[in-house]
């Protein structure tokens, strides 16, 4: 079936109305601000070296550090994000000091790696003693925290290149390490299993999980820019070629064209297919999640995960960050590869959830200080908490969308609820969302053509003559 969105807006003048959330900033100006990820970050001494860790929990309300006793005090989980931050805010505007962050960020990471390639995730204190035993630290296969330390020293090595050639052949070498890890899941490569009736890859981390496999895909990516052997390739485009797979349903159908996180279902958190497959420049299952999924939850709401086996069958809470970058950076890479301008738009309202576009009507981030923070816990309660992820999410979210004008307007919005309509026997579902920019107040809404599986941004004359009976 032929897929479409239309692109129109609306601009009307009204009389701007107070609302709960964040105000658009003036012309320009950025929001991103680094001041608590920075304050989670300690710098200790190792081997010679300056090593940067970032701890990884600061509640409420002094936001000062919070370990954890079992697992440990920082980890390569939110050292290599971090990492990434600190890279792209180099990137973006020439910072040195992210740079110099970046670095220390990334020799945690290598300090980290195992002579086989693999990497642990916590250590214990800052004198950077290993947690070598716990099931979220082990270092025997390619995981999560494998996948997010190659993310980040795949970016190192790309974006470090000029900066410091060095240092970003340090980071290249480590990816080469963790290439063995990476073809041992690869190995049964093009076998597929059916599961719950559904075609599976076998060949992703842990068989399934395509979440876990999509952050390591973007380090790939990063790696392969920053070499021209071509090592990456063989492992990209098989990684590439098994998520596509985990893709059924679309807008009208369950589980919507979703790229599925592992065999059980969907889950928001680093659900990062279409941003790595952008990256990658494979597009057509990237487009076809932008296309249906991700209208289906802008006009539907947030989610926090449901089950493959009953997808109607779902949990909303609680919701974080770290489900809403994957959507907004994932539409922009796209918007970034396509030109088209219906991504940065989808982009901008998916961040919106950041500035109080969400079921609380309520800021998600601070600018004031540069807290994410960790979660809305149900309609009326936020945790206002502001731990390592969150922040990150947030930042790296905010930063990119900032990028395009039509995103970063659009990451201001208000919606208003879901509607349906019947027309010509088709079946509708839409939502409105309004931008006000002094006083004149721009209007767009995400249509859901439920009959023929198409989604449209319509402005308001259009969505009138829907609407009309």
């Amino acid at each position: 079936m032929a897929i479409g969105i239309l692109f129109v807006m609306l601009t009307a003048a009204c009389d701007s109305s107070s609302e709960t959330g964040q105000d658009e900033p003036a012309t320009g100006s950025s929001i991103v601000n680094l001041d608590h990820l920075d304050s989670l970050g300690e710098v200790v001494t190792h081997n010679g070296e300056e090593v940067r860790l970032i701890h990884i929990y600061a509640e409420a309300p002094d936001y000062n550090w919070v370990g954890d006793p079992d697992e440990g005090v920082s980890c390569v989980d939110d050292v290599a994000r971090s990492a990434v931050v600190y890279l792209r805010h180099f990137e973006l505007t020439g910072d040195e000091e992210s740079a110099d962050k970046a670095v220390q960020l990334l020799r945690f990471i290598l300090n980290m790696q195992t002579a086989e390639g693999t990497y642990f995730n916590f250590v214990l204190s800052n004198e950077l003693d290993i947690n070598t035993t716990h099931q979220n630290s082990i270092a025997n296969e390619m995981n999560w925290w494998g996948g997010r330390a190659v993310w980040a020293l795949g970016t190192g090595a790309r974006v470090l290149a000029q900066h410091d050639p060095a240092f970003a052949q340090v980071c290249l070498e480590s990816v080469e390490r963790a290439l063995p890890p990476v073809n041992d899941f690869l190995e049964t490569y093009p076998e597929t299993q059916t599961v719950n009736g559904y075609s599976m890859p076998t060949w992703l981390i842990s068989g399934t999980a395509s979440d876990a496999t999509s952050e390591l895909l973007l380090g790939l990516v990063a790696a392969d820019k920053a070499t021209s052997h071509g090592n990456y390739q063989d492992a990209i485009g098989k990684i590439s070629e098994g998520m596509a797979i985990m893709q059924y349903g679309d807008l009208a159908e369950a589980p919507y064209g979703a790229h599925i996180s592992w065999e059980g279902g969907w889950h928001g958190w680093g659900n990062s297919q279409t941003m790595a497959l952008a990256e990658a420049g494979k597009t057509e299952s990237a487009r076809y999640e932008a296309d249906h999924f991700y209208p289906w939850l802008l006009v539907n709401g947030w989610l926090h995960s449901f089950e493959l086996q009953d997808p109607s069958n779902r949990r909303y809470f609680e919701q974080i960050a770290y489900a809403v970058r994957p959507v907004s950076v994932g539409m922009l890479r796209l918007y970034e590869t396509t030109g088209s301008e219906k991504y940065a738009v989808m982009a901008g309202l998916a961040a919106s959830w950041l500035t109080g576009n969400n079921v609380t009507g309520q800021p998600m981030y601070d600018p004031e200080h540069g807290y994410g923070f960790d979660g809305i816990n149900d309609e009326n309660n936020i945790n206002k908490n502001s731990g390592a992820e969150s922040t990150i999410e947030a930042l790296l979210t905010i930063m990119e969308v900032e990028q395009h004008p039509v995103a970063n307007k659009w990451m201001y919005a208000k919606g208003g609820d879901a509607a349906e309509v019947e027309k010509d026997g088709k079946s509708y579902r839409y939502r409105v969302f309004s931008v006000d920019r002094n006083g004149v107040t721009d209007n767009i809404a995400v249509v859901l053509n439920l009959t023929d599986a198409v989604a449209t941004l319509m402005n308001e004359t259009e969505l009138n003559r829907l609407t009309d009976s």
